[in-house]
């Protein structure tokens, strides 16, 4: 039985580990772009979400997230190490392009009023994570496969406390009262297999229709997520793969090479497990109950220089059913820049 007041404990498990894991991770990516290929191409992005961008200061609170992408056309790459475990699942086929993603970030969840200094029945908990992701994607003429792997903690180890103080006592906001209720201390593992299609574009390749799908196992999150995005505007052929990862949270969908476009996308998810909500997978922690089933809407906007790209998305807006918690938790704005290195 969940204990509503269990107060976490604080630091079980340093955070040591996800910054050898995060080093580990870059010398790989840096050893395979030094290697016999000279012609990668490199990109650096940083995306900011918070839902202060659609007028909210609760569930789903910050998100911070830097990633470093390395590709190549025609070329096999070797796949970012997270990723190699689950590679037997993407197709051995001539493919068009292939890049690898390492992206390291920190999330923030809080409840809606933080002033509060005691959890409140039926509000989403304080909790943090800090993670390391890696990606590995295989773009086709007419679809894109995805496999990702991601690590991290949970809990105080994870700063997020921290970080939601300073930036409060920076911008003179109400300091946040809640934390010391927050998750555990827990290390979390969530694997992902998505896939898109580009399943129709117009004569004149200025719009098109994606349909893509992504399952998620692990003790961050499991969900399986079907959906659908409809794209306008110039350049966009050389873009569309960007959009499978729309659902990690860690990139809004970019263009590049002087191109743009607004897309709106409808999406429908089945969730069997989301830490945030479901609280500790083997401890006693505060939790709220939530719908399984979600329907939302994504749109943005997105432009692109030679070596230069910025993006702005509203994500996971609810417009179908009454607003609730679990509609705090995954409604957002983002923000993200890529340039190329």
């Amino acid at each position: 039985m969940t204990n509503l007041y269990y107060r976490s404990n604080k630091v079980i498990f340093p955070g040591f580990f996800l910054l050898a894991l995060l080093l580990c991770s870059c010398l790989d990516l840096q050893a395979e772009e030094l290697s016999s290929q000279p012609t990668l191409d490199k990109w650096v992005s940083i995306t900011l979400d918070n839902d202060l961008f659609i007028s909210s200061d609760s569930g789903y609170t910050n998100g911070l997230y830097i990633t470093f992408f390395a590709g190549s056309y025609n070329k096999e790459l070797k796949p970012a190490l997270l990723t190699r475990p689950l590679q037997w699942s993407m197709a051995d086929q001539p493919f068009v392009y292939q890049y690898n993603a390492t992206t390291v970030g920190q999330v923030m969840i809080t409840p809606e009023d933080i002033t509060i200094n005691t959890p409140q029945p039926n509000d989403v908990p304080y909790s943090g994570l800090l993670f390391v992701q890696q990606t590995n994607i295989k773009v086709y003429d007419s679809h894109s496969d995805k496999v990702s792997t991601t690590l991290g903690i949970v809990g105080p180890s994870s700063g997020a406390d921290e970080s939601q103080k300073m930036v409060h006592r920076l911008i003179g906001a109400d300091a946040p009262q809640g934390w010391e209720y927050q998750l555990n201390d827990e290390i979390v593992f969530q694997l992902s297999r998505g896939r898109i299609w580009r399943t129709w574009r117009s004569s004149t390749n200025t719009s098109d229709v994606l349909v893509g799908s992504d399952a998620k196992i692990g003790t961050l999150e499991s969900s399986l997520t079907v959906g659908a995005m409809f794209r306008y505007g110039r350049n966009i052929e050389d873009s569309y793969s960007t959009a499978i990862l729309t659902d990690d949270r860690t990139i809004n969908p970019v263009n590049i090479n002087g191109g743009w476009y607004v897309y709106m996308g409808l999406s429908t998810a089945y969730v069997a497990n989301v830490i945030y909500l479901d609280g500790n997978t083997f401890k006693d922690s505060p939790s709220v109950d939530y719908d399984r089933e979600q329907i939302d809407v994504h749109m943005g906007f997105t432009y692109g220089w030679e070596d230069i790209s910025v993006s702005v998305a509203l994500n996971n807006i609810d417009w179908l059913s009454s607003k609730d918690k679990q509609t705090d938790l995954r409604e957002y704005g983002s923000i993200t820049l890529l340039w190329r290195r």
